[in-house]
């Protein structure tokens, strides 16, 4: 029987042999785990490119879609705008053969300027009622005088507060000894109350003038409003309205003529189904208005433009209920 022994020189090249060749296998696994990160790398980046170009495709899709569909509503709106407007001139243009058909047969169009003297009372209260109105001031002027009159009366509360204050320092100064720290500050507190008090004096005087206009045209607008309120006339309108929304209602359902004035304007011939109730409200307005001022205007329904005041303002309101009818 034979035995080896081995000597601790044998024992370390057999480590470092080991350990060389751990080393070896460590640096080819690190090379091929970085190999392997690296094409996972390329992978994953060539997948992002890929997804990338394929978002940036169905956002011009999107994009395009949306821009199409923006196009076709656009188009529509125009298409079906362009419709009810041929429709309108369509609609128009029958009514208008069949009015000038029904005035060769005599027909006449129906007179809504008229008064019958059951209702020329009614008529000359509401024109009172209206006349006392045109007096009274607009809501923005009213409202100007207001800050006139407040900005004054702010004015002196403040004058007021100056001539106290400088009132106090003069008596403090009367007892104060001469040249001492209260006579001092007494001193300039006087000066530059007495500075402000002047100054809130002549900004007074300045004003007094607007403040004595606004004054009288509130004092007249509130008596203007409650000879308003308690007219006649207020109420006269209400019966009036009724009468005319009365007469109206009687020219459609009889098939009348209606005359030039009424027909060029947004109302036209005739009221569409859809819009009967508005129409006759607008149309009530519009004949109101001309009953109530006296237009005679053949072809202007509402007749000049008024220079201002109220009259201005329910022109203008009666101008917008015509525009909206026709929107």
């Amino acid at each position: 029987m034979s035995s080896s022994t081995e000597t601790p020189t044998d024992l370390a090249r057999v480590a470092e042999a080991l350990r060389n060749e751990f080393r070896r296998k460590l640096n080819t696994l690190r090379l091929q785990l970085g190999e392997d990160l690296r094409e996972v790398a390329r992978t994953a980046e060539e997948r992002s490119r890929h997804l990338t170009l394929r978002l940036d495709e169905t956002g011009e899709r999107v994009t395009t879609l949306a821009q199409a569909q923006d196009e076709l509503r656009r188009q529509t709106e125009i298409e079906l705008r362009a419709a009810r407007q041929a429709n309108a001139r369509l609609t128009g243009e029958i009514q208008l053969i069949e009015g000038r058909l029904r005035l060769e047969h005599g027909v006449r169009p129906v007179d809504l300027d008229a008064v019958p003297p059951e209702l020329a009372g009614l008529v000359a209260q509401v024109r009172e009622a209206e006349e006392i109105r045109s007096g009274m001031l607009d809501d923005r002027t009213r409202a100007d005088h207001h800050a006139v009159l407040d900005a004054y009366a702010e004015l002196r509360r403040l004058s007021a507060e100056s001539r106290s204050r400088a009132l106090d320092a003069s008596a403090v100064l009367a007892r104060a000894k001469v040249g001492g720290r209260d006579f001092r500050k007494a001193a300039g507190s006087y000066r530059h109350h007495w500075q402000r008090l002047c100054a809130q004096n002549a900004e007074l005087a300045a004003v007094r003038d607007d403040v004595a206009v606004a004054e009288r045209d509130l004092e007249r607008d509130l008596r203007r409003q409650e000879e308003f309120r308690t007219h006649r006339g207020s109420a006269a309108v209400e019966q009036l309205t009724a009468h005319l929304r009365s007469r109206i209602d009687a020219a459609v359902e009889s098939h009348a003529l209606f005359p030039p004035w009424f027909t060029i304007t947004e109302l036209g011939h005739r009221p569409s189904a859809a819009l009967a109730g508005v129409w006759r409200d607008v149309a009530t307005r519009v004949v109101l208005y001309r009953i109530t001022y006296g237009v005679t205007d053949g072809v202007s329904a509402l007749g000049e433009p008024p220079g201002g005041g109220h009259r201005a303002q329910r022109y203008a309101e009666v101008r917008a209920a015509l525009a909206e009818l026709a929107a």
